[in-house]
């Protein structure tokens, strides 16, 4: 056997335990993640939170992206990925034990936005990891086909525990202990996999002095601002979604009172739109994206993205004239812009990145998720009162449009060729 057919059947062997580790990555997780949906409807509706609380915890989660930032920044000074990984992995999960003994909705706040901050912390080391045990033109089917299988568990979970809560509101603690206990498997999962070695980095950076702690601070910060201003494909892809998840953030505190206040559906009928409409929408779609993916560049499949997304509040808004069928039709738009979505944001760090280290690009992503939380949120929250929750969906809606018209408009060809 010659020396590259041995090279051939390790990059084999190599993606085919890559997508298995994303597949039970996905399996395991997807019960917290799952539950987590039901968060803000626990809150408003079993807790007697206020939509000062909703609006607060909406923020709070993206914002706490800005500090998760300084926790994957480590990544490019040679620490693992994986240790990084696994111990974002239990830190995310750990509170969620405590449910059973705690009545606070601020205890529960604590602890969903203590899980935003790890599991965004996780996310930079994690696709390095995909990006080195996965080829580029595996990589997107794999992350879509794991997603959809995850996004079909959630499903059946979602129609379960809508139904279990709607009987007895006060389970959800139990359930939560289930699903952090489930979520803790995948740990051992990522821990099996081997990482093969980075490029070297540079002397220089190796024999670094010790860094200030204003240093330790600003840093990250510089290296991001210069990539951008360095690439600006990625910068004009970083500004769309930018707005589009400006829009969508500003919509989140208004859902929940929507929902309660104008629509009056129940856990059930709330997790029929939320798993089986969205659920369906991404499953669908997810290898549609990823076939996409291949043949057109990253701003152009951003633009039909934020397109997909824009028609979810409108659609959910006529669903206070024309029904539940809209607020299902919704959904599922919702579930076809989030299964693109979901490709986009982790896989752009990777592409955009090339053969260089892609911790830096994804870190470009998750810090200005918590940018654009410091903003929307309460600026939702606020108008939902002052305007109303329709007039904020629409206003979201226009957000996602203009987002995706913009893109669609940009002369940009794609960062770089897709086999790497």
């Amino acid at each position: 056997m010659t020396q590259t057919n041995v090279l051939v059947e390790r990059s084999s062997e190599s993606d085919s335990k890559m997508s298995r580790a994303l597949l039970w990555t996905n399996l395991l997780s997807e019960p917290l993640f799952t539950l987590y949906g039901f968060l803000a409807f626990i809150l408003y509706k079993d807790l007697g939170a206020n939509p000062f609380q909703i609006a607060l915890l909406t923020m709070l989660k993206p914002l706490s992206a800005i500090l998760s930032f300084y926790w994957s920044a480590g990544l490019k000074k040679g620490k693992s990925p994986k240790s990084n990984v696994l111990w974002a992995g239990f830190l995310m999960r750990a509170p969620f034990f405590l449910c059973p003994w705690v009545e606070s909705s601020w205890f529960v706040i604590a602890a969903a936005v203590n899980f935003m901050f790890f599991y965004r912390a996780g996310i930079p080391g994690w696709m390095e990891i995909v990006k080195r045990n996965m080829g580029t033109g595996k990589r997107g089917r794999a992350f879509s086909m794991s997603s959809a299988i995850g996004y079909a568990e959630g499903v059946v979970l979602s129609l379960a525990m809508g139904g279990v809560l709607d009987k007895d509101p006060a389970l959800w603690k139990g359930l939560f202990v289930a699903a952090a206990a489930i979520g803790l498997l995948s740990l051992w999962v990522q821990a099996r996999i081997s990482i093969p070695v980075a490029p070297p980095v540079e002397e220089k950076e190796k024999s670094s002095e010790r860094l200030t702690l204003k240093e330790v601070l600003i840093r990250p910060w510089r290296d991001s601002f210069r990539l951008m201003k360095e690439r600006k494909d990625f910068a004009r892809f970083q500004w769309g979604f930018m707005v589009c998840g400006f829009g969508i953030m500003l919509i989140q505190p208004a859902l929940p009172l929507f929902m309660v206040d104008q629509l009056g559906i129940s856990y059930l009928e709330m997790a029929a739109a939320v798993s089986i409409a969205k659920g369906l929408g991404f499953a669908l779609s997810s290898p549609i994206w990823a076939r996409w993916m291949d043949r057109f560049s990253m701003l152009k499949v951003s633009s039909a993205v934020f397109l997909s997304v824009g028609l979810f509040p409108v659609f959910l808004s006529f669903s206070i004239w024309g029904g539940l069928i809209w607020l299902y039709a919704a959904y599922f738009l919702y579930g076809v812009g989030q299964g693109g979505s979901h490709l986009v944001w982790n896989l752009s760090g990777p592409i955009f990145a090339g053969k260089e280290e892609s911790s830096r690009f994804t870190g470009v992503n998750v810090v200005l998720v918590g940018l654009r939380g410091a903003v929307a949120p309460p600026l939702g929250g606020w108008l939902s009162v002052v305007l109303g929750s329709t007039q904020v969906l629409l206003l979201g809606g226009v957000f996602c449009f203009y987002s995706g018209i913009r893109l669609l408009q940009s002369r940009y060809k794609d960062p770089l060729p897709k086999q790497l």
